[in-house]
């Protein structure tokens, strides 16, 4: 990227949003804007339409109601987790992908939840009353109590199927209470092969031209029957056309675009560096296992796509940093907002320095942030079997507390959550648990050195690989019915316990929950509460017409379906069905899957298959639904372009495209391709 357009791509991160730029709160869309620009402007009836019809999937996606019977549209990565804990060794339906004849043979997925917002609200009030004139611990105890108490009070007695989030926007500087209807009976309708939903794989990745189905059908069911829902997006099978008005309704996850220079410098110069090397060690671990056999590969597959697709969002972001010209361009508006707040006298005296303040704490967190990633966020335990052992230990710990003074994830308004991982029915393979166990445990070794007095704590006289056989082999963890007894036995259970990931959860508790307090103490409230003043500033600056960070909530971004012109070449906006088996090479990754081979001469081959937008989107968004002004779904969103992989930074939309499956692709496939025209019909009926 060339320094003076990585300059113009920094400062539209800085003044009011332009064109497509944006991830807006609903209760704050840019109205004049959109009719500015598109002749469209949405009214609050049209709101409130949209916001009941997305659907945010807890692990970590988006997604949207299609029909009035629960059926919900995301992509086919996104239930991967879904998909693989309901395959076996005899049943793969990664390979094979699975389709409900009808709605009693839908199955369910195994620690799924699905939330529909409902209502937001502004409690920022209340929580800055909490922390007026606090610093340090006290400033995170009386937030963390009050968003506790805040979220308590939303959900009630009805935890089961409601759900609050208190939300912080603009870096703390303001704080709204999302209330959710919560789903936790989710079925599984349809998912294609993975060789349809990934096709082209890691090389296509992030890339365009695109020709995936990367589509997935889930149902929400509420007391064993199809949700009935009043707001659902109809689907065009039409699409959108070139040029024409569309809309993302999702959960973008998050993006950086409001940090400081110092925490900008602190990613490029640390913590990306530290993951990607990391993660590309994992990878390597992943495959090697893999090739040991086809039911080895089966078992690590979600864990490879998983890391494949970080690692290649990682390495872009770094390379974004890397720009010389966006430091330049960020350290300049840096400035200018300094300066603003300077000239005025009252303004500075409540803003103070909170850069500085900034600056110290990520320096601060430099001394061990390594010991806290693998200690505290559980690096250098790397097996499902302690995190199940971890929230058993700090559970029976938390649930003895007031709800104000536990760790967030422990409060009430979370245990719903917390209880339907811990006692969810997911098979877990103990060879491949050995591999990553043992492969964490020589890191935590590597990083923190063999004379580390928790390393030796740890390890004792065992070698890595010794200590993972010994856990894995000796606990009793994979079964539910242990996991229940010892969470509803409570701290004396917990202590009772000779299990050994038990035992070593319990013993390596007392360090990390140091770890974790100084993180808290030292850094997390210095950065809250410097944050809050920042935004201020900006406030007074710029007004409201920007919109926050993303924070994995609800929010619309607009744009329009249009290619791109990246070193002279022109990059058509869509690609045809057609397009498919001209690409397809009979090798993986570019292998067709069968049903898309026998189904050829039945299709339309010059449907649409993919196309961009100038949507501006962030990981978190997949399986947003495209819309178009009559709020039908005209499109999935799968992907970014390469040029989006900056985008947890800055916008630009020359370059930066959202990349989505076509609605009449979708229908199309259901029909020719899998059967499944009692699907089409349901998402078609109006």
């Amino acid at each position: 990227m060339r320094p003076l357009l990585a300059i113009c791509l920094a400062l539209a991160t800085v003044t009011p949003a332009l064109a497509a730029e944006g991830m807006w709160t609903l209760d704050n869309l840019p109205k004049a804007g959109m009719q500015s620009e598109f002749g469209f402007a949405p009214d609050e009836a049209w709101v409130q339409n949209v916001m009941r019809s997305s659907v945010r999937l807890a692990g970590g996606c988006s997604g949207s109601f299609i029909s009035k019977d629960g059926l919900v549209l995301t992509n086919h990565h996104c239930i991967v987790g879904c998909v693989g804990d309901l395959s076996t060794e005899n049943e793969d339906l990664m390979r094979d992908g699975f389709l409900a004849a009808d709605r009693s043979q839908e199955r369910q997925c195994p620690n799924f939840e699905l939330n529909q917002l409902e209502s937001i609200s502004d409690v920022s009030g209340r929580v800055r009353e909490a922390t007026q004139g606090l610093s340090g611990k006290e400033f995170a105890d009386a937030k963390r109590a009050t968003q506790s108490a805040i979220e308590a009070e939303c959900v009630g007695e009805d935890s089961a199927k409601r759900r609050c989030d208190v939300v912080d926007l603009y870096q703390g500087g303001v704080q709204h209470l999302y209330q959710y209807t919560r789903f936790q009976d989710v079925r599984l309708a349809f998912a294609p092969e993975f060789a349809s939903g990934f096709f082209g794989g890691d090389p296509d990745n992030f890339n365009f031209p695109r020709y995936n189905l990367d589509m997935g059908l889930l149902r929400a069911y509420v007391d064993g029957k199809p949700a009935e829902l009043e707001n659902f997006f109809p689907l065009n099978p039409e699409g959108a056309a070139e040029g024409e008005l569309v809309m993302i309704t999702g959960h973008p996850g998050s993006t950086q675009r409001a940090l400081t220079v110092a925490q900008l410098e602190a990613l490029r110069d640390r913590t990306l560096i530290d993951r990607l090397l990391s993660m590309a060690e994992m990878r390597g671990v992943l495959l090697q296992f893999g090739a040991l056999g086809a039911e080895q590969t089966r078992q690590a597959q979600n864990d490879l796509f998983g890391i494949e697709n970080g690692f290649k969002a990682l390495r872009g972001r770094l390379t974004a940093l890397n720009d010389a010209g966006v430091f330049a361009a960020k350290r300049e508006a840096e400035a200018e907002l300094r300066a603003f707040v300077a000239a005025d006298p009252e303004l500075a005296e409540s803003v103070g320095d909170p850069w500085a303040e900034i600056a110290q704490a990520t320096r601060t967190f430099a001394e061990f942030e390594t010991a806290y990633g693998f200690v505290e966020g559980g690096r250098g335990f790397s097996t499902d079997y302690f995190g199940v052992a971890r929230t058993l230990v700090r559970g029976a710990a938390e649930r003895t507390k007031p709800n104000a003074e536990r760790l967030r994830e422990f409060a009430e308004a979370s245990l719903p959550r917390v209880e339907q991982g811990l006692f969810a029915e997911q098979p877990i393979y103990p060879a491949f648990e050995k591999v990553k166990l043992g492969w964490s445990l020589a890191k935590l070794r590597e990083e923190l050195g063999a004379d580390h007095s928790l390393v030796r704590q740890v390890l004792g006289k065992e070698s890595p690989q010794q200590l993972a056989d010994r856990l894995v082999d000796g606990t009793t963890l994979q079964d539910v019915a242990v996991r229940r007894a010892l969470w509803e036995g409570g701290a004396d259970a917990i202590a009772k316990s000779e299990d050994p990931m038990i035992v070593l959860a319990r013993s390596i508790d007392p360090p990390a929950r140091e770890l974790r307090a100084r993180y808290e103490r030292e850094v997390q409230a210095v950065l809250q509460k410097n944050a809050e003043l920042i935004a201020r500033a900006r406030f007074a600056k710029e007004g409201t017409g920007v919109y926050p960070d993303a924070t994995f909530s609800l929010r619309l971004s607009y744009g329009a379906v249009q290619g791109w012109e990246y070193n002279g070449a022109t990059v058509p906006a869509m690609t045809r069905i057609r397009g498919l088996y001209e690409r397809a090479t009979g090798a993986e990754p570019y292998k067709l899957a069968p049903s898309w081979d026998r189904a050829r001469a039945a299709l339309d081959l010059d449907l649409p298959m993919n196309f961009v937008s100038t949507n501006d989107i962030i990981g978190g968004n997949s399986g947003s639904p495209v819309i178009n002004a009559k709020a039908e779904v005209v499109g999935l969103v799968f992907d970014s372009n390469i040029h989006g992989l900056g985008g947890a930074y800055w916008y630009d939309s020359r370059l930066n495209r959202a990349v989505s499956v076509h609605s009449g692709a979708m229908i199309e496939a259901l029909r020719k391709v899998y059967r499944a025209d009692h699907l089409a019909d349901e998402i078609l009926a109006r």
